[in-house]
């Protein structure tokens, strides 16, 4: 009788613990066991979780042992008898040379809790890519090995000779040009005709008072024909501040400046609209009539 009171406590006890849910087989399996330094290989995991949770990788945790994720290739879902089953295709790599025992973690999250449940170890063995006793030393490069089809030897210097040949021609041809043009344009420019005798500046007196614009017009052409005749110069074709610098170049200063001042006024009379007063105008023509006589 004393036994029975034992026995309902217990399983009293039994009903109130807290129940676990019973997960299926986990299981991890490699597509190689042993891998170069770095070398990809893909790692298949199967997790069962509940219906509404996700599973979730986590690597860099202790258990991984020097084994990288290096991404996710697929994820597959199957409703199984305990749950949902995952399926994870994942590519990893191994980075510590030698035997290395490691375990995948994953994390399980349902709603705002996560728990995280390490799967069953498996072995992999990452090779070293040099011998053991190899020296830490970077070898030198192999030297250059001719490449059929490459580049004859001939070409740039055959390439610079066509370029100066055809440079030559194109001088050549525009040297040519600029004959011939020369000689064209020689035919057909007229000679100057320098005046033998100087011309009279009656005129320019005459037409002085009534006609100023006239009358420098005719002291300006008589002035430039007779230094035309008298220093083979084409003055009728050169403006006043040329023809005095030409003057200053034959060294007649004085000259120069006379000639200069007489054609700046005559250009103010008659492309200006300047007016010289009567005074002026005698004085003017007085100044020409000078230099004519010195130019004679």
């Amino acid at each position: 009788m004393k036994r029975l009171p034992l026995l309902l406590m217990a399983v009293v006890g039994l009903a109130v613990l807290p129940s676990t849910p019973v997960r299926g087989e986990d299981s991890v399996r490699l597509s190689r066991t042993n891998a170069l330094i770095g070398e990809h290989l893909v790692m298949e995991i199967r997790v069962t979780a509940p219906p509404k949770a996700t599973v979730e990788l986590t690597p860099g945790t202790p258990s991984w042992a020097g084994v990288e994720l290096v991404g996710i290739d697929d994820v597959t879902q199957v409703p199984g008898a305990d749950g949902v089953v995952w399926y994870i295709a994942a590519r990893i790599a191994p980075f510590a040379p030698g035997t290395v025992s490691f375990a995948p973690s994953v994390a399980i999250v349902e709603g705002s809790e996560a728990v995280t449940v390490e799967l069953p170890p498996v072995q992999l063995t990452a090779v070293a890519t040099l011998p053991a006793d190899a020296e830490l030393a970077l070898s030198p490069l192999p030297p250059p090995v001719a490449i059929a089809g490459a580049e004859s030897p001939l070409f740039k210097p055959v390439l610079v000779a066509g370029g100066l040949f055809g440079a030559a021609l194109l001088s050549l041809a525009v040297w040519l040009l600029l004959r011939v043009a020369g000689r064209r344009v020689r035919r057909h420019v007229p000679l100057v005709a320098v005046p033998e005798a100087p011309a009279s500046l009656e005129g320019a007196e005459q037409v002085l008072d009534t006609d100023p614009v006239a009358a420098y017009r005719l002291m300006s052409s008589v002035v430039k024909s007779e230094l035309a005749r008298r220093y083979g110069l084409r003055a009728t074709a050169l403006t006043s501040s040329e023809l005095r610098r030409r003057l200053e170049a034959e060294g007649d200063r004085w000259q120069a400046r006379l000639v200069g001042g007489l054609l700046e006024e005559c250009d103010s009379v008659i492309y200006a609209g300047y007016r010289p007063a009567a005074e002026r105008r005698q004085a003017d023509l007085t100044m020409a009539r000078e230099i004519v006589e010195v130019a004679g």
